[in-house]
């Protein structure tokens, strides 16, 4: 299994470059499942996020990273799995809800793609489908600094320091919509933002 390895990886190149500062780390629910939400700036974002705690995550990824053999490899060892984007994609909806009834948490990205600074894209409703039907806490959390540790096009990593505020968990009505959960996440991390 190569997920321990990356994970020893990626802390020693955090180490190095970016020196990531976790606040809030006290909120993620210890032997449990939880969703964690992020807002997402960089390819860099499941990687750092995925170090604040030394446990094994799961995360969504665009079927595309997913192509070449090498890259299917080592995504499904550090814990990723392809959803198709433009489309709902319920066998990837169905597998989120089994890593998480398995007991490991998932890191998703409600805004679905990288987006440039504080600007707010609109959630994906299939972040609040699995929050809603899981039942597990679901976390928010803001990312700053991934964009210029690793910049859109950047073939190596740069030495900048990154922060991840992570917030008390969000109260989560069973009873609304999910592109109306959707959104309420989305509106949780931002509320992190500096």
């Amino acid at each position: 299994m190569i997920y321990w390895p990356c994970y020893v990886l990626m802390r020693i190149v955090d180490l190095i470059y970016f020196r990531t500062k976790f606040v809030g780390v006290e909120h993620l629910p210890a032997g449990k499942p939880f969703i964690l939400v992020c807002n997402h700036v960089s390819n860099l974002d499941p990687f750092v996020v995925g170090i604040c705690r030394p446990r094994r995550f799961s995360f969504l990824a665009k079927e595309e990273l997913f192509k070449k053999p090498l890259m299917n490899f080592l995504f499904r060892g550090m814990g990723a799995f392809p959803i198709k984007r433009g489309a709902s994609d319920f066998g990837a909806l169905r597998e989120a809800l089994r890593r998480l009834k398995g007991g490991i948490p998932l890191i998703l990205f409600p805004e679905g793609t990288r987006g440039a600074g504080n600007r707010q894209k609109k959630a994906n409703p299939g972040v609040g489908f699995i929050a809603q039907k899981s039942g597990v806490a679901v976390i928010p959390a803001y990312i700053e600094g991934s964009d210029g540790a690793l910049p859109n096009g950047a073939k190596w990593f740069k030495f900048h320091p990154v922060r991840v505020k992570i917030g008390a968990p969000i109260a989560i009505n069973r009873d609304q919509k999910y592109p109306e959960i959707s959104q309420k996440i989305l509106k949780s991390i931002y509320s992190l933002a500096p």
